[in-house]
């Protein structure tokens, strides 16, 4: 996964997130948006299939903004379109992939989220 310069989540600003997504066009690039008590608000975009993995010690929300994805579960794969969202619950396997050429997601999620790529 590949981080960009934005390392540190903007503190009272409006941020405009079909702006921010505009310049990454190929790969994964994920990016912290918020800090919300002991959560982290990040975007996603993606143009490839990200690796199979579980969180063994946080649930994780996906709210599609741009695009269609789909959310691989080891008996099923649930597609997210625009406006949708899926939360996935602690040690539940899972990959995210875009249907199409790009997909921008917002992903809600512990700041200590553990992932184990497998």
């Amino acid at each position: 996964m590949k981080n960009s310069q934005k390392e540190q989540p903007l503190v009272l600003q409006v941020q405009d997130l079909i702006e921010l997504s505009t310049g990454y066009q190929t790969g994964i690039t994920n990016f912290p948006l918020a800090m919300v008590n002991d959560h982290i608000v990040r975007i996603s975009i993606m143009t490839e299939d990200y690796h199979w993995h579980f969180h063994p010690n946080s649930d994780e929300t996906f709210l599609v903004i741009e695009g269609t994805i789909y959310v691989d579960l080891e008996e099923k794969t649930i597609e997210l379109s625009k406006g949708q969202m899926f939360t996935i619950p602690r040690n539940i396997k899972h990959r995210t992939r875009p249907k199409n050429k790009r997909s921008v997601n917002i992903t809600f999620e512990s700041q200590n989220l553990e992932t184990v790529l497998l």
